[in-house]
């Protein structure tokens, strides 16, 4: 599904980039340790130099579903939490080694209150993170297990790489059955 009512372009992160390198604490994550833990209240954003980290949430039955995905240049929070110091609703976890620059959200609420440019910025990457958000949610409505998987590797080429067979087919909400189908399908489409 291509994107619907999302800009072309992200908005330019660079200035928040910058901030994080310049006051953010570097920290090494190693694969499957947390960097939050849901119930747990978190003060801190991070900005992702490398490795991906998980974001999932366990439902009062125990079953731990895969709700995304934060790569290398991607900003790292469970950001309504954040914004509003409740506890998280999910848990970030590493799925591979990570480096990511932590900041507190007192230094990036006084970013945000820099000046009208600062301003904007957030109301842009907020409009950006629901765009998304929306976009996923209609893919999960409307859109078969195959088109989600497409427009995955579109999006993230490589994954398959890096991430496990099953934790894949459950962010795509599938079983690891229905994914070995579709991607024999892909391969023998690829073959033809």
């Amino acid at each position: 599904m291509d994107k619907f009512n999302v800009k072309d372009s992200p908005p330019d992160t660079s200035r928040l980039e910058k901030l994080f390198l310049e006051e953010g604490l570097l920290m090494k994550i190693k694969k499957n340790e947390y960097l939050v833990q849901q119930n747990e209240k978190n003060n801190q954003i991070g900005f992702v130099v490398s490795g991906i980290f998980r974001l999932s949430h366990t439902d009062a039955n125990g079953n731990t579903w895969i709700v995304g995905y934060s790569f290398a240049n991607d900003f790292v929070c469970d950001y309504p939490s954040f914004m509003k110091q409740t506890v998280s609703t999910v848990t970030i976890q590493a799925s591979t080694e990570c480096e990511v620059y932590l900041l507190p959200l007192s230094k990036l609420n006084q970013f945000w209150e820099t000046d009208m440019d600062t301003q904007r910025l957030g109301r842009q990457i907020a409009e950006t993170m629901f765009a998304e958000i929306y976009q996923r949610l209609l893919g999960f409505y409307c859109d078969t297990p195959e088109q989600r998987y497409h427009a995955l590797m579109k999006r993230c080429p490589g994954l398959q790489e890096k991430l496990s067979f099953k934790e894949i087919a459950q962010f795509l909400g599938i079983t690891p059955e229905t994914l070995s189908r579709i991607r024999k399908k892909q391969l023998y489409n690829e073959r033809s």
